[in-house]
């Protein structure tokens, strides 16, 4: 029999070009496949239910109905509940109660904070026969001396994306896993032929170019100022798009506009880019700045796109480094690599099969039914 999951995060809107967010609502798509999954919103932000609801929320969003146009829609309901700090309210413990489900994931927006643990605990008090499990996806260290109010509250399993985080929970006495993030290998594919240069002309890229590419949000964290190294080089053309669901900084991007990168802070097809590209450039070290498996780069593989990257968060643990994926330290490294690549014909990116989102679901699903040595009531 399949178990029943309700999968609870926070900010659950349109468009989902965000790590934290596109993970929640791809799990939960992917599941919806052969489950009964209920997926909860807590409207933090208030956005739902200041305009009223789901469908007004849209209605009044360009970029949200930008994105449902582009098949962005979910053909699964999302059941929005009013934010709430502490997770303690009655319309949350009624969704979740209500559902009767035998699994349940929080995907913690903020992470694993000891906030997060406190409102895990809120859901295990909500239903208390489930297990019950959360994804961390952006690391966060604890003290030794919140370690016993950590272990109170904290869920029968935590899902991270490094052996770094999962060592840290070890350190804490908590039960962890590993799990990567996941890409819809459906919208993220390799060019078909004369696809690519359709694209460049549908775009304004030139077609001589080579093209080096950065999806993410526009924050100092990502460091992506390094990118106008590469926009220096001789025949780049260096293209930003940044996240339509945080804020800019403006700054930044004067800066790299200043240096000649081109920046798209509009929602666009992102999956056009990576095929229209010859490089996708991961500049990032802040571990703040990303999830620790940055999406945008098992995109950027899945759409035949070889990729440069900062050996960032849990990358190297999941993905070896190829001809494919190559990691630099250093921003001439960056060029090198960058230059390595020009010189050459353009390598094959691996099978990402494994990193389908059903494949990752799936994971998540049979780990959380494993038996653990004690459950807590």
């Amino acid at each position: 029999m399949n178990p029943r999951i309700v999968i609870v995060s926070e900010d659950l809107v349109e468009p989902w070009d965000e790590g934290i967010k596109k993970f929640a609502f791809s799990v939960g798509r992917a599941l919806f496949v052969d489950h009964p999954v209920r997926v909860i919103n807590v409207d933090r932000a208030g956005v739902i239910f200041r305009n009223g609801s789901r469908a007004e929320t849209i209605a009044k969003d360009p970029v949200a109905r930008d994105a449902l146009s582009r098949g962005g829609a979910h053909k699964y309901s999302i059941h929005d509940v009013p934010g709430t700090r502490t997770f303690v309210q009655p319309a949350l413990r009624h969704e979740v109660a209500s559902f009767v489900p035998n699994l349940v994931v929080y995907v913690a927006s903020p992470s694993d904070t000891l906030g997060s643990f406190l409102r895990a605990f809120a859901l295990r008090r909500a239903w208390p026969s489930a297990r019950h499990a959360m994804v961390a996806l952006i690391p966060r260290r604890h003290r030794q001396r919140d370690r016993v109010l950590l272990s109170a509250t904290a869920p029968d399993l935590i899902f991270v994306p490094s052996y770094a985080s999962l060592l840290h929970l070890k350190d804490l006495s908590l039960r962890g896993d590993l799990l990567p993030v996941g890409v819809d290998l459906v919208q993220f594919r390799k060019p078909e032929p004369g696809e690519r240069e359709a694209l460049r002309a549908k775009y304004n890229v030139p077609l001589d170019a080579t093209v080096y590419l950065h999806v993410g949000h526009m924050s100092p964290k990502r460091n992506v100022v390094a990118l106008a190294r590469l926009a220096a080089e001789p025949n780049a053309h260096v293209i930003v798009i940044g996240s339509t669901s945080t804020p800019e900084d403006l700054s930044l991007r004067l800066t790299l506009e200043k240096a000649g990168v081109r920046v798209i802070r509009e929602f666009v097809a992102v999956e056009e880019f990576y095929r229209l590209a010859d490089a996708y450039v991961f500049p990032v070290i802040d571990v703040e700045g990303c999830v620790e498996i940055p999406l945008s780069v098992l995109e950027a593989l899945a759409s035949g796109l070889p990729v440069i990257a900062r050996a960032f968060g849990g990358l190297r643990d999941v993905l070896p480094e190829g001809a494919d994926l190559r990691f630099f330290d250093t921003e001439e490294e960056m060029v090198a690599c960058a230059r390595a690549l020009r010189g050459e014909t353009r390598p094959e990116t691996r099978d990402m099969s494994d990193f389908s989102w059903r494949s990752i679901a799936e994971q998540m699903v049979r780990r959380m039914q494993q038996p653990v040595e004690a459950k807590r009531s």
